[in-house]
């Protein structure tokens, strides 16, 4: 009899445009390819993602969806949470009917070990956790990306992120922007500082995608649990065709859905653009909201491409990735997949960490946007060099992150 893995997730893995899709897709690939877990997922899919499996993958046997959670419930479970010290984001994903279901699919399946995706699932793994073998899948470590984000949030982006798309427009604007948006940003932190190792202190195994976060969670729990199954790359899907190369062009990629990478956006075009030498042509993939597009609309030499059906081919014609990360924590799924496509990246110390390639060899890093600036300057009139820089970035990722090396760290959870 097969072993049975249950992954109760906050999306569908599918399709490809986060990520964190390209984590939980690849992880459920290996623990069924690799360890021969049978895997099925309990979904709370995002506001704009279909309630429908039919494309699902092979390697995933069965996909059931929560309950829709009515805005009642989800301001009653705020209006808690507030009082309580609990994070407002779990609020947005609790329901009783929820439990009752997950409870019934625990029932049916019997699941030797339990995933749960991110804090704000968390609280579902006390119905199981002395029963099921239960692994909190943190990705990373909120507390310190709010930490950051914090210090860097300008008034007019969201704190929202993604989650803002399914939000009343009036409320978005209200609760998730301006003074009120960096209250709760400041709350919502202090409350994931707290309640990020009590739930990691319940799971049997913890999963970050950064060793240095490790670290810092395993410091603060009654026993070291946490292990780092770092984000990794198809380098199939991003290897290098001997495309041509666009002269003096260059790229982003970011759902600017996302604060963090409208942010990053913004200190681009303010503090790189106005000091590189034109003519270039900068392009940012990624999906765009109307609000976003006006902002940075009119723009000179700067294009929003918006949501593509296949990244590589166009990132395979830029000479570069101009890449600084406002803020953020962990590992950069955009970083990898740049470096992957045999480009060099240029990017600061948040965008580089966790990677541990370097400077100069394989990847650029630096925190002074001149320096920035320079260093795009000269790529720009030296694709040889691009080239060279990039074989290396490629070389490096495929021995570092290709997801068949990702997957031995599974071992460390006793998978």
């Amino acid at each position: 009899m097969s072993k049975r893995l249950l992954f109760v997730t906050s999306r569908l893995p599918w399709p490809h445009n986060s990520g964190r899709k390209v984590s939980l897709y690849h992880y459920c690939r290996g623990l069924f390819e690799r360890y021969g877990y049978e895997i099925a997922l309990f979904v709370f899919p995002e506001w704009d993602q279909p309630r429908d499996a039919t494309d699902k993958p092979a390697f995933i046997s069965e996909v059931r969806f929560a309950a829709p959670i009515s805005r009642a419930e989800k301001l009653a479970n705020l209006a808690t949470h507030t009082l309580s010290g609990k994070p407002l984001q779990a609020a947005l994903y609790k329901s009783r009917k929820n439990r009752r279901l997950l409870q019934k699919h625990v029932a049916e399946f019997r699941p030797d070990v339990m995933l749960f995706d991110m804090i704000r699932l968390a609280p579902y793994m006390r119905d199981f956790k002395d029963k099921v073998r239960c692994i909190l899948d943190l990705d990373d470590l909120l507390s310190v990306r709010y930490a950051r984000q914090l210090s860097a949030l300008d008034e007019g982006t969201s704190i929202a992120g993604h989650y803002a798309g399914g939000m009343n427009p009036t409320a978005e604007r209200v609760l998730c922007r301006g003074r009120l948006g960096r209250m709760i940003l400041k709350s919502e932190q202090k409350r994931l500082a707290r309640s990020e190792p009590e739930y990691a202190n319940e799971a049997e195994g913890v999963i970050l995608v950064s060793e240095k976060e490790v670290a810092t969670l395993n410091q603060r729990l009654d026993s070291p649990r946490a292990v780092a199954v770092p984000m990794g790359v198809d380098m199939a899907a991003f290897a290098y065709a001997d495309a041509e190369k666009r002269p003096r062009t260059f790229g982003f990629v970011g759902n600017l859905h996302v604060a963090a990478n409208v942010s990053s956006l913004e200190y681009i075009v303010q503090s790189i653009l106005p000091k590189l030498t034109p003519p270039y042509c900068f392009e940012v993939i990624g999906p765009v909201p109307d609000a976003v597009r006006a902002r940075f609309e009119g723009v000179q030499n700067l294009s929003l491409f918006g949501e593509v059906a296949d990244l590589a081919p166009v990132m395979h014609s830029w000479q570069f990735s101009l890449c600084p990360i406002a803020f953020g924590s962990g590992i950069k799924t955009k970083i990898l997949e740049a470096m992957a496509a045999e480009l060099p990246v240029l990017t600061n110390t948040v965008g580089s960490e966790g990677i541990n390639a370097t400077h100069g060899e394989a990847i650029f890093v630096y925190d002074d946007p001149q320096a920035l600036a320079d260093t795009a300057n000269a790529l720009l009139s030296d694709p040889l060099r691009c080239r060279e820089i990039g074989k290396n970035a490629a070389a490096f990722v495929g021995e570092n992150f290709a997801w068949d090396r990702i997957f031995d760290a599974f071992q460390n959870l006793d998978l």
